[in-house]
């Protein structure tokens, strides 16, 4: 009895007990603040996406500069010891041939873009008619060598039968004669003789008649294929110009083009410019001097400081020492190393500064460099301009910049979700989160382009805010609404964490 008691007080007393617990929770989730987020608007902006390097700058002691073309040296502007600004001429080669080269390419692009328009407007009366007058004359030659085939054929077939009947006449006499071989008189001599020619002028004659007929045969098949190829050449012109045409004039137009854009580069690489401003160290050339695109000829400074030259060596025409010029190397991994091309633009910041400086890829190296089986290529970047206050040796991070889109949506790149199922950014709307399916383009650090999903002006959600959960020092006895409270605002933190 005293168990069964027992048993009904601790019943009764979980029951109030969960009543207590139920009425505090109610009351801590009438009391619990609307979920707040941090957001951001989908703006317009700029997406850069960079490969990273680390390195120390090193000086950019010299410049070595050569002409692009071959030609003879017309002008030497440069003196050694002379200060120069970037741009300023330097050397000039005559450009006469270069320019008649340039003529001629640029004759054989117009004459090919001529073509082009000519087939792609079709066929003229003129051209129809130079076509049906090339069929009418193949029509005609070709009866002209069927008659002349059967004119042969006829002249040889008479020439057969008199062989024959020469033979058979020869074989006559020999048989009436009674002769014998070897024959026994003159007389049976005379008709042996008379056989043999007659048999030697048989195969003769058979050997020329196939030759002509063969002959006769040929002329008349070139004249039908000939025929048959004014004919289709005409049906072409009727139909319109051919597909095939028109794509071979086309692909002619752009090897002129690309002969015309080289002629045109080889004109413009006769002038030898400084390419940053610095002090003229060599002067490798003089004028008259015939060079070859990318080497000069050797040259030896005298006490008066000009130049002569000969034509063993491969030494720079000018030489131009650039103050301030750095450059900087850093390793590349091979999963990065094929993104980077020579000539792409490049943000360099040194230790010390928070500015950045403008360069380029300056050179990539073909060979990786494998340490403990990882494998890198050494990438250097060359720095713009004159750094004057920088120092060889300082460490710089460098960002190459391989691809950058302008002006497009993006959204800050944390708001950003990527499975597997594809990328997902929370939008908010009247007070409440909402996932939408978006498809994303380019992306750094910051920013993420957007190419379908949401609108400019959306306000993406970046994270979820929580309330700070209460201490257990605020609960009001056994069954206070401290400990539920805790357990509700707990549920709300993990919420942000899906929502950041």
């Amino acid at each position: 009895m005293r168990r069964l008691m027992t048993k009904r007080f601790l019943a009764a007393y979980g029951i109030a007990a969960a009543l207590v617990g139920t009425g505090a929770f109610l009351w801590i989730r009438q009391d619990a603040p609307a979920v707040r987020y941090r957001t951001a608007a989908a703006t317009l902006g700029t997406v850069t996406q960079t490969v990273s390097l680390s390195g120390n700058l090193t000086p950019v002691g010299e410049t070595d500069l050569n002409f692009g073309s071959s030609g003879r040296v017309s002008a030497v502007s440069a003196a050694v010891g002379q200060s120069v600004t970037a741009g300023q001429v330097l050397a000039a080669l005559d450009t006469s041939a270069l320019q008649g080269s340039l003529t001629v390419a640029q004759a054989n692009l117009q004459s090919a873009q001529a073509r082009l328009s000519l087939d792609q407007a079709g066929p003229t009366p003129q051209n129809l008619a130079s076509a049906q007058a090339q069929v009418s004359s193949a029509n005609a030659q070709l009866q002209n060598n069927e008659t002349s085939l059967a004119d042969t054929e006829a002249v040889n077939a008479q020439s057969m039968t008199q062989a024959h009947n020469a033979l058979d006449q020869a074989d006559s006499q020999w048989n009436t004669d009674n002769c014998t071989s070897p024959p026994s008189t003159p007389t049976c001599q005379t008709d042996m003789n008379n056989v043999d020619t007659a048999t030697s002028n048989l195969q003769a004659t058979t050997v020329k008649v196939q030759q002509g007929n063969d002959q006769a045969q040929g002329q008349v098949s070139a004249a039908r294929v000939s025929l048959q190829n004014a004919q289709a050449a005409l049906s072409a012109l009727e139909q319109g110009t051919a597909s095939q045409q028109i794509q071979m004039d086309e692909n002619q137009v752009q090897i002129d083009q690309v002969n015309v854009n080289t002629a045109q580069t080889a004109l413009d690489q006769a002038t030898l410019t400084a390419p940053v401003s610095g002090v003229v160290a060599q002067v490798n050339i003089i004028a008259g001097q015939q060079v070859s695109g990318g080497s000069t000829g050797s040259s030896s400074n005298n006490s008066s400081g000009a130049s002569s030259s000969s034509s063993s060596s491969s030494a720079a025409a000018v030489t131009m020492l650039t103050p301030g010029a750095f450059q900087v190397s850093g390793d590349v991994s091979d999963a990065l190393v094929g993104e980077l091309t020579v000539g792409q633009r490049a943000q360099v910041v040194v230790a010390g500064s928070s500015e950045a400086i403008t360069g380029s890829v300056s050179q990539i190296a073909e060979e990786a460099t494998v340490t403990s089986g990882v494998a890198t290529f050494p990438v250097t970047v060359t720095l713009d301009g004159d750094n004057a206050t920088l120092r060889a040796g300082m460490s710089a991070s460098v960002g190459v910049i391989v691809n950058q889109v302008v002006q497009v949506l993006t959204v800050p790149t944390s708001a950003v979700h990527t499975t597997a199922a594809g990328s997902t950014v929370n939008v908010l709307v009247n007070g409440q989160s909402q996932a939408r399916t978006v498809q994303v383009g380019a992306t750094d650090a910051i920013r993420t382009q957007i190419l379908s999903g949401i609108n400019p002006g959306d306000q993406v959600v970046i994270a979820t805010l929580s309330s700070t959960v209460p201490s257990n020092t605020s609960a009001g006895g056994l069954f206070g609404g401290g400990g539920f409270g805790g357990g509700g605002r707990g549920g709300g933190g993990r919420g942000g964490g899906t929502g950041g």
